[in-house]
Order: C-alpha cells, then structure tokens, then sequence
C-alpha cells in the first residue's frame, strides 16, 4: 500500500464531498428574496433601469400555479430587440415559476411586456455554489481514484527464491531472470591411484628366486661324523 497517495486521495475525497454538501445547499437555498430582486413590476412598474453592474439575471413570474410555456413575456431595449430567452427548465421557488434569463445586455433601459407580474433576480449568488458542485465533483472522483490506486499499488514484488538440488541445475519458481551459477574455482584434484614396482630378483643362473614364507629363517644342518 502507498500511505502517501491513498492519504492524499482520502483527504481529496473528504474535502469535495464537503464542498459539494456547502454547494449543493447553497443551490437548494437560493431563490427570489429581498435582497436578491432587482426589479419587480408590481412595485418598480414595466421599465426596467439596468445598471450594467449584475452579470447573470433570472425571470420569475410571481405565483407558483403558473404554466411557463404559455406565460409570454418580453424585455425591449430601445432598438426593440427581445433580451430575454425563455427557458421553462429552471427550478420553482414558493410562490414564484421559473420563465428564463436576461444576459450579456448593455446598461440602459428596458421596456417590460408580461401576462402577469414578473421579478427580475440578481443570479450572481448562484454562480459560485454551481461552480463549487462541479469542481467538487470533479475532485471527488479524482481523490476516489488516489485512493484506490494508493490501497491498490505500492506492494512489495515477490521475492525470488533459488533451490539447487546437489549436483543438478539452479531451479527457479518465479519467471525472473537469474545470473548463470557458477562453481568455486577451487582446483580439483584427480585421484590416481600409486603404482607399485616390485622387482623380482634372481639367482646367478638366471632363475627367479621365489620368497615363501619361511624365508627369513635359515635353518643349518650340521653332519656329525
């Protein structure tokens, strides 16, 4: 096991699933508020002054019974072209329907056109919490992937055992290659065995002289008159 990369993983892993818990609350909690809304044509009538300052802006229609594809809504800038793009995929909030986004608009003024009362919404707060689910998403499969590989990797290879029977060659169990066995240099020696030279003697006349036993022993016999 690889401490090292399975803690970098784990603590990776731990990390994003926070960060995505602190994003995704953040997505569940946002909706139209107070604070949030910058126009509201009950109360701000149908021409929007926008100040060029909010990056992304959302529709709402006020009710929550509203059917978003026939509500019709339209915001005219001065040369009369529609900025607003309906989209009826968003999520509703109590009391309010999702109908679409204003972006990328210039700061001016912008003339209103609704079957009902709408609130325009500064959805700059939901930018971060949206971008924090994806990147934490991304970082918790990578640290998923630290730390199985770190569980997974960093083991120990087998170690290699070399049996050699007396006599015989190396025999090896694992498929590792192994230095040819080379023998003492020690000098053998050879036994061969001595030879014996006997030499046969022999008498005057030639003839071989035999030993026997006895010999050794001389024995004198003495003739007495």
């Amino acid at each position: 096991m690889n401490k090292g990369l399975a803690i970098t993983g784990g603590v990776l892993l731990l990390v994003s699933i926070f960060v995505n818990v602190i994003s995704l609350v953040g997505i569940l909690d946002y909706r139209p508020t107070d604070e949030n809304i910058i126009h509201d044509t009950s109360k701000d009538g149908t021409i929007f002054e926008y100040d060029g300052n909010t990056m992304t802006m959302e529709v709402f229609a006020k009710g929550d019974q509203i059917n978003c594809n026939d509500f019709q809504v339209s915001v005219k800038d001065y040369l009369d072209q529609d900025v607003f793009f309906a989209n009826c995929e968003g999520t509703n909030h109590p009391s309010y329907t999702f109908l679409g986004d204003l972006s990328d608009i210039a700061a001016g003024s912008y003339t209103i056109t609704s079957d009902g009362d709408i609130v325009i919404v500064d959805a700059s707060e939901i930018i971060a919490p949206a971008f924090g689910l994806c990147g934490g998403s991304v970082c918790c499969l990578l640290g998923l992937i630290l730390l199985i590989a770190g569980l997974v990797g960093g083991r120990k290879p087998p170690q290699v055992v070399l049996l050699q029977q007396p006599g015989g060659p190396i025999y090896q169990p694992n498929q590792t290659t192994v230095q040819q066995y080379i023998p003492p240099s020690s000098p053998v020696q050879s036994y061969q065995p001595q030879q014996t030279v006997i030499q046969q003697e022999t008498t005057p006349e030639g003839m071989p002289v035999y030993q026997s036993d006895f010999d050794g022993f001389s024995f004198e016999h003495k003739n007495e008159d």
